[in-house]
This record gives C-alpha cells, structure tokens and sequence, in this order.
C-alpha cells in the first residue's frame, strides 16, 4: 500500500469514527428544507414566504437547496425513514435520540466523502504543478488531518465542501482547459457565494496576454451564477433573504471613516490591493502561487469581518497546497491562526461550537455555562480577548498580502 492509500485510509478511519460521536445543529437544520412540502417543493424561496414555519429563512442560492434534494435520497438510505422526522426535532433535543450516532453519520457522510475527496484532487494539484508525490502526499496530510478541516467539516459537518469540491476540481483544470474550469468554479459559487470572489481573482489573473480571455473567464462564473438565479430575482423575500444576507453584505460592513460621510471599505480595498500586486507580479504561473493568492485573500476577508469559525475551512485547502510547498519553520504562522481561532470559538455565544459537539457522548456538558460567562465572573474581559483574536488573525492576514508583495519566489521541486 503506498503512502497515498494510507494517508486516505487513517483519514476515513479518523472521520467515521469522529463523525458519529459529535454533533452540530446546522448539518440537522440545512437537511431539515428540502424534506418540506412532502419532499416536492423545489422552491424553497416561495414555500416558505407561503408556509408558516419555525425555521428561519434559507440563506444560500437556489443551486445549494437542490443539491440538498438530491443529498437527501443519500442520507434517507444510510439513516432510514426516521431520519426525516428527527431532522424537525429542535436543535437543541435532536441529539438525545437513540439513533443519533446513525443520524450523525447519515447526514455527515456526504460531507466526509466530499472532504477525502478533496485530499486526492490536492494530491492531484500538487504533482501537476510539478512537485515530487511526497510533497502532494503531505499537501493532502495537511489538508485531511489540520484542526480546521476536522473541526469545521467532521465534528461539526459544516456543508461549505459542497462548494469546495467543485472549486478545487475546476482548479484542477485551471491551466489546460480553462472554459471547464471557471464552469467548475461558477457552480461552486452557485451552491455558496464565496468562491466566486475566488473565480473573479483567478480570472483577471489568467496567465495571458489576450486581455479578452481574462474578461470572458471572469464573467463565466458569474453568468452561471446568474443563471442559477435569474428565476427567483422576481420575489423580493428571496432578494432579501439570500441576495443581501451572509458574507455579500458582511464584507461591506468593515470600514475606515475618512470624514463627511465618505468610508472606505476595508476588505473590497484589500482585495483590490492583493489583485493588482498578484496581476503585477503574474502570480498565476503555477498552483502554489495560486494557492497563495487565494488563502491570503480568504484571510484577507475572515480577518476583517464578523466570521463564524467554522468558515475557516475556506482558508484549509489553499493553505494545505501553501504549506506542503514551503519549509517546515516557515509554519509558524498557522500557530498563530489556530491560537486565535480557539480564542474565538471560546468567546462565542454558543455552546454548540465546543460543549454542544460533544452533546451525544455526554448530554449534561450542555449545561455547563458559556467559556465566557465563566471568564467574565471572575473579571476578565471577555471581549478584549475576542477582539485581540480577531485582530492576530487580521495580521496574519495582512502579512500574508506583504508576503504577495515580495519576490516571486520559487520553491525547489
């Protein structure tokens, strides 16, 4: 057995047996939409401005809720029939059923497909871009078994790998058929929104001299995005529950007051800034290069707005590619990142991000007070430490853009 099928083997024992022993509410709720209407409902939009019903609205495109219909044949066959009566039990009592380590896997495991998945196209990534196979093997280590990955896609079954995954198989086919590609990179921007700021990136980057191509590139995705919306745009409840919610608004809401009502948006300026370094400095010759560029603006983005930490898998696969290529001492910064991010997670005001995972193994954890509640009881400020995260994470971010400013070095292969 080569070191490939061992690393994808320990990965898939570690999930499956992680998998059923936590639990998160979100990975219950987002399978929970497309069992309405007696499973016929394909507008979800309308169905639930028509329908009186307790669940909040469904944020995501229309792509995302029809790629939930077809998970769900998936799930019912893994879980069983009752699997959809326990997707209406409220959050916080779904995982005291007795089938909760089944439903927990049954809803998990097209995610865990997904994410394993993901590690074979990073291997596959790495040794096109001309790098021996322990250096894809060690990208795709990285990848499957970093903190992030395990905490947002296996304990916590965060559905983010269904736009990650056809992502990263378009950036398998970026160079050598780029039509295809952006295709690929549209989709996953139909399913959730953030990987199109990827594609628009990626495609003023091309590596060509045909202007026309860099252009056309760029509007693929969105012309797939578009399509995928243009039926629903009619009804305002639908423009306002998906088009102005989430991460399309909340990278508008960082700013820097220049005076008489004039701001400046932090993270658009920030982007703006690392794409005219990256298109100065062609950083599109090869996929590390990429693969920095695109964590480094994942950064950019999570450390200059409100984020939940889950959507810090956004940064892993980039990060996997980044950190396979370079030394080993240059690692320290993902210290830094993990440190925070633990910081953050502790400060939220949610138990169900740590004692909450745990809920089915030992239910009485979820009476325990919040982290901060406890910290603030004993006087420490709770929200100096949880700006002092975000703000390490924000400099992580912006050494990484300084990084991007620096020579376009190359790694030895």
């Amino acid at each position: 057995m080569n070191n490939m099928k061992k690393i994808m083997l320990l990965a898939s024992i570690l999930y499956f047996t992680i998998a059923p022993l936590t639990y998160h509410p979100d990975t219950k709720l987002t399978l929970y939409y497309p069992t309405l209407g007696n499973e016929k409902v394909w507008n979800i939009y309308k169905y639930l401005h028509e329908n009186k019903d307790d669940a909040p609205p469904f944020h995501y495109p229309p792509m995302h809720f029809w790629v939930l219909k077809v998970e769900l044949p998936i799930v019912k066959l893994i879980g069983g029939k009752g699997i959809v009566e326990w997707t209406r039990i409220g959050g916080s009592r779904a995982y005291l059923s007795e089938k909760m380590y089944l439903y927990n896997l049954a809803t998990k495991l097209p995610i865990l497909i997904l994410v394993l998945l993901s590690g074979w196209l990073i291997n596959k990534i790495v040794i096109r871009d001309g790098f021996p196979k322990r250096v894809a093997n060690r990208a795709c280590a990285i990848w499957l078994f970093n903190p992030i990955t395990i905490y947002s896609a296996v304990v916590m079954g965060q559905n983010d790998m269904l736009a990650i995954f056809p992502f990263l198989l378009g950036l398998y086919w970026y160079y050598s058929r780029p039509y295809l590609a952006f295709m690929l990179f549209g989709l996953g921007g139909s399913i959730k929104s953030y990987p199109l700021i990827w594609a628009i990136i990626l495609g003023l980057i091309y590596p060509t001299r045909v202007f026309w191509k860099k252009i056309v590139l760029t509007i693929i995705p969105l012309f797939v995005y578009f399509l995928t919306m243009v039926p629903f745009l009619k009804y305002d409840y639908f423009i306002k529950d998906v088009v102005f919610s989430g991460l399309s608004i909340r990278i508008f809401e960082g700013v820097w007051d220049i005076g008489f009502g004039d701001k400046l948006l932090l993270v658009p300026m920030l982007l703006m800034l690392l794409l005219l370094v990256s298109i100065k400095k062609r950083m599109s010759k090869s996929f590390w290069q990429i693969a920095t560029v695109l964590m480094t603006a994942n950064l950019l983005i999570l450390g200059f707005t409100h984020f939940h930490p889950q959507w810090f898998i956004w940064i892993a696969p980039f990060m996997s590619m980044v950190m396979a290529v370079g030394r080993r001492k240059d690692w320290w910064w993902f210290a830094f990142i993990l440190i925070s991010l633990l910081g953050v997670i502790l400060m939220f005001n949610d138990k169900f991000l740590y004692w909450g995972l745990v809920a089915p193994l030992k239910p009485d954890l979820i009476n325990l007070p919040l982290v901060s509640e406890l910290l603030a009881r004993r006087g420490v400020e709770v929200g100096l430490i949880n700006n002092l995260c975000h703000s390490a994470i924000a400099g992580v971010a912006l050494y990484w853009l300084f990084v991007c400013f620096g020579k376009n070095r190359v790694y030895k292969k």
